[in-house]
């Protein structure tokens, strides 16, 4: 019996899954096992299968890759534990989940572009990782011989000039305005703007809500997961308490909707599914061989 989730620490969508396992009575190492995905699409396209993206879930003979492909899955194959999208409000958690997917492109800007945000999110995680060495000799000599501000400014521009590249490739992937527009944006303030509007559609539909999350709900719905994992970046730490920080802390001001449901959710996933102190987290070194099978090809 093989149950394996493929990760990146620090992925949105990563954190939504974990979070949707937990809902569904699954913890981390306990109930399943973690491995790390790398960052690099050549080296993904070794690994996993198309479209090479993370997570993806390995479920005994199953392999399902996408956020909202493994939140259905999971709500066929454990269907009397909480629904993931209520039979009630299908329909309307569908449409909110796109909704706070939508955030995506500006919550990756304001937490690798912005050179406040990239600081506050990865800025220590960067400095740790090239104390041990994990990102080449060239990286830790520069750290030891420039001074802290200038290496700093050194290492976001290299993760600033990745994150345009992928808004870029992503954009002619998808066809999507938004990626290629924010990959040539150098406003801060304008794309903060741009996330709060985007952030305001979620708050008003939590603040219609009789319960913190969407559409009445008892328990988190895959929108309300959605959204998690991109509060994880701006408000939280990723999961990884020590190494990643609240990116962009002020975002959900005077939203009472969003704030709400931000805490319920944290006060029922944490510590049980943090990431920084695992016993048997390692990267994935086998390929996952064979296509996806969830949902069923036609």
């Amino acid at each position: 019996m093989v149950k394996e989730l493929i990760i990146w620490r620090g992925s949105q969508y990563s954190t939504k899954v974990i979070a949707a396992l937990h809902t569904k009575g699954l913890k981390p190492e306990a109930d399943y096992r973690l491995r790390s995905a790398p960052n690099g699409l050549e080296e993904r396209k070794k690994l996993l299968p198309a479209p090479y993206t993370v997570p993806v879930l390995r479920w005994d003979d199953e392999i399902i890759s996408g956020s909202d492909n493994i939140c259905r899955f999971l709500d066929k194959q454990l269907s009397s534990a909480p629904p993931l999208y209520p039979a009630a409000s299908d329909g309307e958690v569908r449409r909110l989940e796109e909704a706070a997917a939508a955030l995506y492109w500006t919550n990756g800007w304001l937490s690798t572009i912005d050179p406040v945000g990239m600081e506050e999110w990865s800025g220590q995680r960067a400095r740790n990782a090239v104390a041990k060495g994990e990102v080449g000799k060239l990286a830790k000599f520069a750290q030891a011989v420039l001074p802290q501000k200038t290496f700093g400014r050194v290492m976001h521009g290299v993760v600033q000039k990745d994150f345009r590249a992928f808004l870029r490739r992503r954009g002619e992937e998808t066809g999507s305005e938004a990626p290629a527009r924010l990959a040539d944006e150098r406003d801060s303030a304008k794309v903060l703007d741009e996330a709060r509007t985007l952030l305001r559609v979620l708050d008003d539909a939590l603040v219609a809500s009789p319960t913190p999350y969407c559409c009445g709900s008892a328990t988190p719905t895959a929108a309300d997961l959605t959204l998690y994992g991109m509060l994880e970046r701006w408000l939280g730490d990723s999961l990884c308490p020590g190494m990643n920080g609240a990116s962009t802390p002020t975002i959900a001001d005077g939203m009472a909707g969003v704030t709400a449901a931000w805490q319920a959710m944290r006060k029922t996933f944490r510590p049980d599914i943090d990431l920084h102190d695992l016993k048997d987290y390692k990267d994935l070194e086998e390929p996952i061989t064979g296509p996806t099978t969830f949902p069923p090809s036609e």
